[in-house]
C-alpha cells in the first residue's frame, strides 16, 4: 500500500484570529494556517467572531463570510497540505464542460479548492474574484499555495468549509487519504478478453504480444493481461482440492503453465497482468468446507447468480482459499491483479445471507472489505490491484483501480455507456482510485473507437486494448498509438453523483452502424426532439499546468448527434476576453485565433473533435501537435523562448517522424533552424490573421533531441 504522513484532519471549526498589526484576519484548521485575509487600511472587516458558523452537524459544514463597510479589494491567500488542487465544487451543469486538470492550474471561475489529504472541500461565493497566479505554489515543505482577489463590500464574501467532503459528505466513508494512497500511475495495455474470451490459448498470446511490441510498446503500451480462459472450468477442479488449484495449474491451452504465460509477457517488455475471479464453482469442494462458506436457512452452502458457493470474508477462510493463490501468482511474476465478480460476491452472495437474516449489511460489507484486503496484502504493495465491476464503497482505501461501466464490446451501446459511465464517475478520478470504464474495443466503427480512445486518453482513464490485433488496419493503428499513452488526468471537479440519466437500457439492437437518432437519445434518457448542443458526457476541458507550457484541450463528443454549435469560452475555464490558437488534432489542421467563444463543428454519431487551445502570446509559440491527443503532454519535454529562439526538447519513439506547428506573430520571421538527436525540417504552411504558421517536421533520430528556431523582428533589421 501506499501510507502517508498525514493526521487525520478533525471534524471542527477552523479558528479565526486577527492579526492588528498586519490587519489580517486568519483561519486556523487542525493546527495549521488555512486561509488568511488581507484587509486594506482604513476599511472595516465584518466577520464571523463567535459563532464559528456550523451549518450542519452532520455531514459538518462551516460558512465564514467577509463583509466591508466600503469597496474595497481584498487579498486572500490559501494555505494547503502537500497534495491540493483546483476543483468546481460541483458537476458540469448545463452548458459547462467536464473539466479535468494535468498539473495544478489555477481554472478561470473556478470556485473551489481540494485539500486532498485533508479531505477538505473548500468553495467561496458571493461576489467578484479572481486568482492572482496561474497555477498552485508549493513551498520548501512541499505544501501548496493558492492566492484570488476578492471585491469586497457589503455584500458579503462567503467560504463553506465542507471537512471530510468525500468521506461524509459523498459517503465514501472508507477515504481516509491521510492513512493511505492508491497508485494513481496512467495504466496503457491489452488485455485478452474481448479478443479470445474463455478460448484464449498460448499461441495467441505469443502472436499477439509480438504484435503489441511491434507497434505499441515504445508508444507506452505497459501492460498485457491474461483473462479468463487460462484457468480450469471448474473452481476449484477437485472437490478434495483447494481453490488455488483453479488458478495456479493452467489447461491444456497453456501447457507450459504460469511460466509460459507471464513470461511471454516480460521477455516482450511487458509487465504482466493476470485475472481472477471471487467465484467458487465446485460443491462438492463447498461441502467438504461448509464451515468456511456462508449458509442459506436450510444450513446449505448459500448460491448466488454469478458467484456461485460464497466463501466468507473471515481470517480463517480467506488465509486458506485466497491468500495462497494471490501470494503464488505475484511469486510467478504478475504486477497486476483484476479481481472480478466482487459486486457478485457482496450483492448476489453475501446479501443473500443478509436477506435470510443470518448477516447483517454491515457484516457483509465488511466480509468483501476483508477479501480485498487479504488480496491487496497478498500481492503486496508494488503490485497493481483493479476490482470489477461496479463503483463500491467498500473498495475504497485498498485498491488502485476500479471498474466503472458495464462489460464492453464493439457495439454502439457498450461504447456510448463508456463514455457516459466515464462522465458519471470523473468526480472519483485520482481522488478514489483510477477510474476503468472496461476495455477498448477499437474494432468497432473506426469513428467510435477514435472517439473512445481519445475520451479514455484524455480524462486519463485505465487504457486496456482488447482486441484480436488483425482486426487493427493502418488506420485503427496509427489512432491508438496517437492515444497512447493515457495521461495522469485528475478531476477538476465534484459533487454528487448524478443519476438523473440511465446507466444502461435494454433496448432492441439495431444492426451494426444502423442505429438510428432515436435509439442514441433514449440511452441517454434524452427526448426523442432533444436538441442540446452539449447533452451529458458530450463536452469536457482538460487543462494542462507543466512547468514551461500551459494549455487546454478540449473534447466534443457525439453521444448523440451534435449540430454546429457556439461555444462560450467560459464554459471550458478559461478567460472569456483573452484570445487563443486553436488547432483541431484529428484533422491536424490550424483553427485560428479565437476570442469569447468557439465554433465547433457538426458531429455525426460516434464522431469526436477534439480542439487544442493556446493563449496567444506575442512571441512564437508551439500551438499543436502529431503525436499525441493531448497536443502535447507526452512528446513536448520542455519549451523555451529565448533570445529571440524557440527551444523544444523533444521525445519520441525511434525512426518515426512526428508534426509540430507554431504559431509566428507578423512581426517575426524564421531565420534559421538546427536540432540535435533529431533531423529537422520546417515549412510555412499557411498564413494567418496576424502572421503565418510553421510546420516542424521531427525525425527522431534519437528518442530525446532538441530543436532551435531562430527568429529576427523588424528591429533587427533596423539595427
Amino acid at each position: 500500500m501506499n501510507p502517508t504522513t498525514a493526521k487525520e484532519p478533525p471534524v471542527a471549526h477552523a479558528l479565526h484570529r486577527w492579526e492588528a498589526e498586519t490587519r489580517t484576519l486568519h483561519y486556523d484548521y487542525g493546527g495549521f494556517p488555512l486561509m488568511s485575509m488581507y484587509i486594506p487600511e482604513g476599511v472595516v472587516p465584518y466577520y464571523r467572531q463567535y459563532s464559528n458558523g456550523n451549518l450542519q452537524s452532520h455531514p459538518f459544514i462551516q460558512q465564514l463570510y467577509l463583509a466591508l463597510d466600503k469597496p474595497a479589494s481584498v487579498k486572500i491567500s490559501f494555505h494547503l497540505s502537500e497534495d491540493a488542487l483546483n476543483m468546481r465544487p460541483h458537476r458540469a451543469s448545463k452548458g459547462q464542460a467536464i473539466l479535468g486538470q494535468v498539473g495544478r492550474p489555477l481554472l478561470e471561475g473556478v470556485n473551489g479548492l481540494y485539500d486532498l489529504l485533508q479531505d477538505l472541500l473548500i468553495d467561496w461565493h458571493g461576489t467578484e474574484w479572481k486568482w492572482t497566479n496561474s497555477s498552485l505554489k508549493s513551498d520548501d515543505a512541499g505544501r501548496w499555495h493558492a492566492e484570488l482577489e476578492v471585491q469586497g463590500g457589503l455584500t458579503p464574501w462567503i467560504v463553506n468549509l465542507r471537512m471530510h467532503y468525500y468521506r461524509t459528505h459523498l459517503h465514501y466513508r472508507h477515504h481516509q487519504p491521510w492513512e493511505w494512497r492508491p497508485n494513481l500511475q496512467p495504466i496503457s495495455g491489452w488485455s485478452s478478453w474481448e479478443a479470445f474470451a474463455q478460448g484464449v490459448s498460448a499461441e495467441d498470446i505469443e502472436r499477439t504480444t509480438a504484435f503489441l511490441e511491434a507497434h505499441f510498446k515504445d508508444y507506452g503500451m505497459e501492460y498485457v493481461q491474461i483473462d479468463d480462459g487460462y484457468q480450469s472450468e471448474v473452481i476449484p477442479p477437485d472437490g478434495e482440492g483447494k481453490i488455488a488449484d483453479a488458478w495456479l495449474y493452467t489447461n491444456e491451452r497453456f501447457p507450459n503453465g504460469h511460466e509460459e504465460i507471464a513470461g511471454e509477457f516480460r521477455n516482450r517488455g511487458f509487465k504482466a497482468g493476470i485475472w481472477t475471479s471471487a467465484m467458487v464453482t465446485n460443491r462438492e469442494f463447498a461441502e467438504l468446507h461448509r464451515d468456511h462458506f456462508e449458509k442459506d436457512s436450510n444450513g446449505d452452502p448459500l448460491y448466488g447468480p454469478w458467484i456461485f458457493y460464497v466463501l466468507k470474508g473471515n481470517p480463517e477462510a480467506l488465509a486458506e482459499h485466497v491468500a495462497p493463490f494471490y501470494q503464488a501468482l505475484r511469486e510467478q511474476g504478475y504486477e497486476y491483479f483484476k479481481t472480478d465478480q466482487i459486486r457478485h460476491y457482496l450483492f448476489d452472495g453475501l446479501h443473500n445471507a443478509v436477506n435470510d437474516g443470518l448477516i447483517t449489511s454491515e457484516e457483509a460489507s465488511n466480509q468483501l472489505r476483508e477479501y480485498l484486503r487479504c488480496a491487496r496484502e497478498a500481492i503486496g504493495d508494488d503490485s497493481y490491484f483493479l476490482v470489477c465491476w461496479g463503483v463500491l464503497t467498500e473498495a475504497v482505501g485498498l485498491v488502485d483501480a476500479c471498474r466503472i461501466a458495464g462489460d464492453s464490446n464493439a457495439s454502439w451501446t457498450a461504447v456510448c455507456k463508456q463514455m457516459v459511465e466515464s462522465a458519471r464517475w470523473f468526480h472519483t478520478q485520482r481522488i478514489l482510485y483510477l477510474n476503468d470504464p472496461d476495455y477498448v474495443c477499437v474494432r468497432t466503427d473506426e469513428a467510435w473507437g477514435r472517439s473512445l480512445l481519445s475520451l479514455v486518453s484524455l480524462s486519463g482513464g485505465l487504457l486496456m486494448l482488447s482486441d484480436k490485433t488483425e482486426l487493427y488496419d493502418q488506420s485503427r493503428i496509427h489512432a491508438i498509438q496517437r492515444c497512447f499513452p493515457s495521461l495522469s488526468t485528475v478531476t477538476g471537479e465534484t459533487g454528487p453523483l448524478d443519476a438523473t440519466y440511465p446507466l444502461d437500457l435494454s433496448l432492441p439492437q439495431a444492426p451494426q452502424g444502423t442505429i438510428d437518432e432515436a435509439f442514441a437519445r433514449a440511452l441517454l434518457g434524452l427526448d426523442p426532439d432533444s436538441r442540446d448542443p452539449h447533452p451529458t458526457a458530450s463536452l469536457w476541458s482538460i487543462h494542462f499546468d507543466t512547468p514551461s507550457r500551459r494549455w487546454c484541450v478540449a473534447g466534443r463528443f457525439a453521444v448523440v448527434p451534435l449540430e454546429e454549435a457556439k461555444l462560450e469560452l467560459q464554459a471550458l475555464a478559461l478567460a472569456p476576453n483573452d484570445e487563443y490558437h486553436a488547432f483541431d488534432f484529428w484533422k491536424q489542421r490550424y483553427i485560428g485565433k479565437i476570442t469569447k467563444s468557439i465554433r465547433l463543428e457538426a458531429l455525426e454519431l460516434g464522431h469526436c473533435q477534439i480542439v487544442g487551445l493556446y493563449k496567444a502570446e506575442d512571441r512564437p509559440q508551439l500551438i499543436g501537435s502529431s503525436r499525441h491527443v493531448s497536443m502535447d503532454a507526452v512528446s513536448v519535454q520542455d519549451e523555451r523562448w529565448e533570445n529571440h529562439s524557440l527551444l523544444l526538447e523533444l521525445r519520441g519513439v525511434l525512426g518515426t517522424t512526428e508534426h509540430y506547428w507554431i504559431a509566428v506573430p507578423s512581426s517575426y520571421k524564421h531565420e534559421e533552424h538546427w536540432a540535435t538527436g533529431l533531423e529537422i525540417a520546417i515549412a510555412n504552411c499557411e498564413s494567418t490573421d496576424d502572421g503565418n504558421l510553421l510546420k516542424l517536421s521531427v525525425r527522431f533520430d534519437q528518442e530525446r533531441g532538441e530543436a532551435a528556431i531562430r527568429f529576427s523582428t523588424e528591429s533587427d533589421y533596423l539595427s
